[in-house]
C-alpha cells in the first residue's frame, strides 16, 4: 500500500487561479495524494480573475503536510505582508518534504524566510 501524500496550497486573495489550479489538476491525481486549499482565514477567496474559491480551510487548522505550495499572483504584495499567512507557511514547512511555489509565490516563500541560501526563480518582470 501507498504512502498518503497531503498536498496543501497555501492560497490568498487574488491569488492567480492557474498558479494553483494546474498543479492542482496534476497533483490531484497521484494515487495517494489528498490536495487540500487553504488561507490565513479561510471561507470564501477570491483569485485575481474574479473566480471565487468557497469553504477554503484554515491554515492554523492544517497539520503536517507532504507538500506545501504557495502560488502567485496580484495579490503577492499583500500576501508578503499577511504576518499570519507567512507564520502558517513557516510552520507548514518544517514537516513538509516539499516546499514550492509557483511564479510570484516564491515571494511569499521569501518573505517567510523561507529562501535563505537557496536559489530561486519567478516571474521575469519581479
Amino acid at each position: 500500500m501507498a504512502e498518503e501524500f497531503p498536498v496543501v496550497f497555501a492560497i490568498y486573495p487574488h491569488v492567480t487561479q492557474l498558479d494553483f489550479t494546474g498543479p492542482h489538476e496534476v497533483l490531484a491525481r497521484l494515487p495517494e495524494a489528498q490536495c487540500i486549499l487553504a488561507s490565513s482565514s479561510g471561507g470564501d477567496l477570491e483569485a485575481d480573475g474574479g473566480l471565487v474559491f468557497t469553504q477554503v480551510r484554515k491554515l492554523a487548522d492544517i497539520e503536517r503536510r507532504a507538500m506545501l505550495c504557495v502560488p502567485g499572483g496580484f495579490g503577492t504584495i499583500d500576501a508578503m505582508e499577511d504576518q499570519e499567512l507567512l507564520a502558517q507557511i513557516r510552520r507548514l514547512a518544517t514537516t513538509a518534504r516539499y516546499v514550492t511555489s509557483v511564479c510570484t509565490g516564491a515571494l511569499v516563500l521569501g518573505a517567510a524566510g523561507l529562501l535563505k541560501g537557496k536559489r530561486a526563480t519567478s516571474h521575469w518582470a519581479w
